[in-house]
Formats: structure tokens, sequence, C-alpha cells
């Protein structure tokens, strides 16, 4: 018998880490060299990045993936 598990979305802090940061989208572009399209796909709140892209943000901005991405409530 198999049972239910919860989803678990992603919360998606960069518009704030960006602000708290003073780092425009078009910083982040040239700090990460990532396509555009790609930025603005960050931008939702539902953004959900392949590792790599996650640490390649986290590192242009100086801070661990975890204060940019993390896990919300079990749902």
């Amino acid at each position: 018998m198999a049972h239910a598990q919860a989803r678990r979305l992603v919360v998606n802090r960069l518009p704030a880490v960006l602000a708290a940061h003073a780092v425009s989208w078009g910083e982040l572009s040239r700090r990460t060299l990532l396509p555009a399209r790609l930025l603005a796909r960050l931008r939702e709140p539902a953004a959900n990045p392949r590792l790599s892209v996650a640490e390649r943000v986290a590192a242009a901005l100086g801070v661990p993936v975890e204060a940019v991405w993390t896990l919300g409530p079990r749902r």
C-alpha cells in the first residue's frame, strides 16, 4: 500500500537577497554570466533552479545557497 508524501515547495529569497546586497538583476547577470531568460525565470516566487545554477548565483552574491533558496513547510 502506497502512502502519499507531502510536497515541499522551494522558497525563493533571491529578490530580497539582491535588495539586501544592493545588487541589481543586471549586475547579477554580469557576475554569473547566466542567460537573461534564465535570470528572468529566477524572479518567479516558485523558482527552483538546478543546483549548479543556485551555487553560481549564491557564489556571485557571497552567500550560501540556503540564504537564497530553502525548502518550505510540508504541504
